[in-house]
């Protein structure tokens, strides 16, 4: 191992990636699933137990409280979660209200100014709330909700004016989703829900008191208070009372589905890497066992037993392994802990731990997998290692013969990949023609996975294959690349080892990159049919034919306003009117319109923002364009509008294709027709560059008026993030299964140079150069690995494009695209890893005098 410590190393960062990726994931996994329960616990204060009633019933307010009464309770406090809107200086947001606690142990939220409410006209809210809305403690602030007549049963919507008090922080984030929550009495709580009742109880208990037998006595109290309110038994011994640790180990086995994919899928991809590794632990022992066949010949005819050989180079394998894989724990536990630092350091609302939490599990399983996969990689060298026959051994070598894998290799490669091929198919057929998407996921991610598994088993008969071909178009450029085109067809088991090597990790990276790169393409499709501009503002205020024009809150100067937002490129005003009836004449006959309203807009205008402006071709003055796909008004003549006084006006007629929702007029038709109308809406062009805060900016301008703001850009945006974000990590740790196939490249050239000593010398005897060497194995390295990249790219772009139909299809049509950059990416890593494949390899090359390689020990 010493004198192999070189090829070790290389062997031994491949194995390393590959356990750290695993032993960062389980640290990840840990951390997620102890943030998660810290932030569920942090939801309840210091509670000692948490009462449910949800299966049983509500506790009335008076129940709830009557239980701190019970011996060993301290203090009893409700919990409901109520949503309401508060209002301030002409500005209304939604927020969660809680009741205030009854002791200050049981209160989940930081008191940072004034006082806790003591009273229903008393309120606190969060500074940051309280700072949107301009409200300072002392000041007022309106509850926007629903009280309900307790003899009626109908509720009306209220504004109730309370006094701030107070403003809290949440610093553990147990109302992280609401920004906070807003503090007040029970009863209030109790008035604005609408209902007495609470299915949550918190309870603190004395110093000293036990657990169990509180725990018990409460259950009967709450059992008492559920049959008085008229519960059956049965029901009432329902409610369940959890310690603080229980109530959040049950929260987090509700929702742990999301947390145990995220960790199931990276360490999914953990073992990719450690598979690709043990390919190149495979190649790099089989390097090892050529450089040492003399040796180990010699070793034979002294007396070593194949078994002590075998026992040798296993043992070597272990120690590797056990060595790389401690070395990948270390750096993976480091890293997590770096990136735990550096997250602790900015407001992401969740309390995260100081340091990691190395369990068993963390060291035991990356350790062991690696053992594992170094050990039954190099297990077939071994083998290797003791066929050969001491004599024969320490002659000189023979060039390797030419071997593909056998019939029955052949046979299943063949099976897998049809039978794979086939269920994709069906995948992709159901996912589009029968607009099934569940059923085209089950049989499109089996499919894919067999077929891949028979092209792989395949590799060694069709990738030495497509290799030649690419090496017959290099032979024309001189002989050194009709040499490299030869020597990569010696041996057709370790080229295709290496080949799928690296083509496992492109063809997966292809793969989620045009996966990612048709959803998106196909979502903005979407959207871009389903919302017809980036930006709609809408005030509501429809104006009817034949009546004054309504005011709208849409006045000039709002519309200057947004027009000079930042992020704002173009405006377009819409008039709206409400007509009787809207007709299109067709030769079957008058077809009355779904909708009554004329939108009027300047054509010019509108196709600057509308994402198709293809909506409004053919509006010209007198022409009414009617959208929809409807086959009844096939051949329309013309159209007629019926105002509410029976008046009638005839237009020309355009049916096209759309979903602006009502037909279209010009302004100067929408004026003859109706009369005078104000602005109703705004289309809204945005600039690509920030879209979300434009649209804030564009909320924060018009939130006093009573408007809506909405549109695709926004939405849009946020699906571009998240996709971004998915496909930085999983393309990021795809890649590191393609670093470690690149690492195998440089052994097989590097087991190319060992088995080729003697034809190297004999070439540079008879006239090759140094720099023909050099060039021939650089070429050499280049086919293995642009070849498997190659492959790898359309194989990509193959499961890609299906996996996208497969899920999108019943959607509608799925926008399929190409990566291009990438590919290019991936491609031109390829190149430029091939070629520095090739440097340690021909420097060992060259190094050897022909002399010395042919001589015979």
């Amino acid at each position: 191992m010493r004198r192999s410590i070189g090829r070790l190393v290389a062997a031994g960062v491949a194995i390393a990636i590959g356990t750290a990726f695993v032993a960062a994931t389980l640290l990840a996994g840990n951390i997620m699933t102890s943030t998660s329960t810290d932030a569920i616990a942090s939801s309840v204060g210091d509670a000692d137990l948490v009462i449910d009633t949800s299966a049983a019933g509500n506790l009335t307010l008076d129940a709830v409280r009557s239980l701190s009464s019970v011996d060993g309770v301290a203090a009893a406090t409700p919990r409901r979660d109520v949503y309401v809107s508060v209002s301030a200086d002409g500005r209304t947001i939604g927020t969660v209200a809680v009741p205030v606690a009854s002791d200050p142990r049981l209160e989940v939220q930081s008191l940072t100014a004034g006082a806790l409410p003591t009273s229903d006209a008393e309120v606190a809210l969060p500074a940051k709330l309280a700072e949107r809305l301009g409200v300072t403690v002392g000041g007022t602030v309106g509850i926007v909700t629903h009280e309900f007549d307790e003899k009626t049963g109908e509720g009306k919507e209220v504004t109730v004016d309370l006094t701030l008090v107070g403003l809290t922080d949440d610093p553990d984030g147990a109302y992280l989703s609401d920004g906070g929550a807003l503090l007040t009495t029970a009863e209030n709580v109790t008035r604005w829900h609408g209902a007495d009742g609470f299915s949550t109880a918190l309870l603190l208990l004395d110093d000293g008191a036990d657990v169990t037998q509180v725990r018990q006595a409460v259950a009967a109290a709450v059992a008492d208070a559920l049959r008085a309110e008229g519960m059956a038994d049965d029901v009432a011994s329902t409610a369940t009372i959890q310690t603080k640790q229980e109530y959040a180990q049950a929260r987090i086995a509700e929702l742990s589905g999301q947390t145990n994919t995220v960790v199931y899928v990276v360490l999914a991809f953990g073992a990719l890497a450690l598979i690709v590794a043990g390919l190149v632990i495979a190649n790099t022992f089989q390097v090892l066992v050529a450089q040492r066949t003399r040796t180990l010949a010699l070793l034979r005819c002294v007396g070593a037993t194949k078994k002590q050989l075998r026992g040798s180079v296993l043992l070597e394998a272990a120690v590797l392994g056990t060595l790389a894989s401690l070395t990948g724990i270390v750096v993976g536990a480091a890293g997590v802990q770096g990136l735990l630092a550096v997250l602790r350091t900015r407001d992401l609302g969740v309390p995260l731990p100081t340091t990691i939490d190395v369990t068993p599990a963390v060291v035991l399983v990356p350790l062991v997998a690696g053992l594992l996969v170094t050990v039954i990689s190099a297990f077939a060298p071994a083998r290797v290692a003791t066929r050969v026959a001491p004599l024969a051994a320490l002659r000189p070598a023979d060039a390797p013969s030419v071997r593909q894998g056998s019939k029955v290799r052949l046979v299943l490669a063949i099976i897998l990949t049809v039978l794979g091929g086939l269920l994709l198919a069906g995948g992709v057929a159901a996912g589009t023609t029968l607009e099934e998407p569940l059923a085209g996921l089950l049989l499109g991610i089996p499919g894919g996975a067999l077929s891949f598994v028979g092209l792989a088993v395949g590799s060694v008969f069709w990738i030495p294959a497509v290799t030649a071909g690419v090496g017959r178009l290099l032979s024309r450029t001189g002989a050194s690349a009709r040499l490299a085109s030869a020597n990569t067809l010696r041996n057709p088991r370790r080229t295709a080892a290496t080949s799928t090597a690296l083509l496992i990790g492109v063809t997966l990276v292809a793969m989620m990159s045009t996966g990612a790169a048709t959803a998106r393409a196909t979502f903005n499709q979407q959207l871009d049919e389903f919302f017809y501009v980036d930006a709609l503002v809408d005030s509501g205020t429809y104006g009817t034919a034949g009546e004054a024009a309504p005011t709208t809150p849409l006045t000039p100067k709002v519309v200057t306003d947004i027009a000079a937002i930042d992020g704002v490129t173009e405006v377009a005003e819409v008039h709206r009117a409400s007509v009787m009836q809207i007709e299109v004449l067709t030769p079957g006959g008058p077809v009355v319109v779904g909708s009554s309203t004329l939108m009027g807009v300047d054509p010019e205008r509108a196709r600057s923002v509308l994402n198709d402006p293809g909506l409004v071709d053919g509006l010209t003055d007198g022409t009414l364009v009617v959208q929809s796909s409807r086959d009844v008004y096939a051949g329309a003549t013309g159209a007629r509008v019926t105002l509410a006084d029976g008046t009638t006006t005839d237009l020309d007629v355009v049916v096209r294709e759309g979903n602006l929702g009502d037909t279209i007029v010009t302004l100067p038709t929408l004026e003859d027709i109706a009369g005078a109308t104000n602005v109703s809406d705004l289309l809204v062009r945005i600039d690509p560059a920030d879209p979300i805060a434009t649209v804030n900016a564009i909320q924060d301008s018009v939130d006093t008026l009573g408007v809506w703001v909405a549109g695709a850009v926004a939405e849009r945006a946020m699906f571009d993030q998240v996709i971004n974000v998915l496909l930085a990590v999983v393309v990021g740790l795809l890649a590191v299964a393609v670093v470690i196939a690149l690492i195998g490249v440089t052994n097989t050239l590097s087991l190319s140079v060992i088995e080729r000593q003697r034809e190297n010398a004999m070439l540079r005897a008879i006239g090759l150069s140094k720099r023909q060497l050099r060039t021939t194995l650089a070429i050499e390295g280049l086919l293995i690995a642009v070849v498997g990249t190659a492959l790898g790219v359309v194989l990509g772009l193959v499961y890609g494009w299906s996996g996208a139909a497969a899920v999108l299809g019943s959607f509608g049509s799925v926008a399929y695209t190409v990566p291009w950059r990438d590919i290019a990416l991936v491609l031109l890593v390829a190149v430029v890893a091939g070629l520095l494949a090739s440097v340690l390899p021909a420097r060992r090359a060259v190094r050897t005098s022909p002399v010395e390689a042919l001589a015979v020990d």
